[in-house]
């Protein structure tokens, strides 16, 4: 027998594990964790728009409105900032070419298409076309501006719908 060693090679160990690719389970929560990502974003830019659009700012100034005149009690004042802030709400709420310069009966007549139901056809709502420009109300004139109020929520309740719908 021969008796030169066999023409072994040395044990040989397999190359250390690379971190790149990853294992599939770290594909998922990657893909998990940007699905979440770009849920919060339009979340959050849908809170945004949403706390920002015409009709929410023009409840909050209608809220502070009746906060205001809850505080004083001038009914004057009242009629006069209710007429500019409907002014404004209505040119949010449809075209500022269409509401800017109507006027008297044309305004309060706008007003209730725009809400799609007649809104200020009561004595109140006309006498919302005149008063800002009246010292006062006159002899047989009395304004209840709770229903003034209550009224203009109707509005923008009923313009918000119906801009909903389009």
């Amino acid at each position: 027998m021969n008796a030169d060693p066999l023409p072994l090679h040395d044990i040989h160990l397999p190359d250390p594990v690379s971190w790149w690719p990853p294992a599939i389970g770290w594909w998922i929560l990657l893909g998990l964790v940007l699905c979440m990502m770009m849920a919060g974003a339009w979340w959050w830019r849908r809170s945004i728009a949403i706390r920002n659009a015409p009709a929410t700012i023009a409840r909050r100034e209608l809220d502070r409105l009746r906060a205001q005149w809850t505080r004083q009690g001038d009914e004057q004042r009242l009629v006069s900032e209710i007429s500019t802030w409907l002014r404004r709400a209505a040119m949010s709420l449809s075209s500022r070419r269409q509401a800017a310069g109507r006027t008297g009966e044309q305004w309060w007549r706008y007003l209730d298409e725009i809400a799609g139901e007649p809104v200020f056809d009561d004595a109140d709502g006309r006498l919302l076309a005149q008063a800002p420009y009246r010292a006062g109300p006159g002899e047989n004139e009395s304004l209840n501006a709770e229903h003034l109020l209550e009224l203009c929520e109707r509005w923008l309740d009923a313009a918000t719908r119906r801009r909903r719908q389009r």
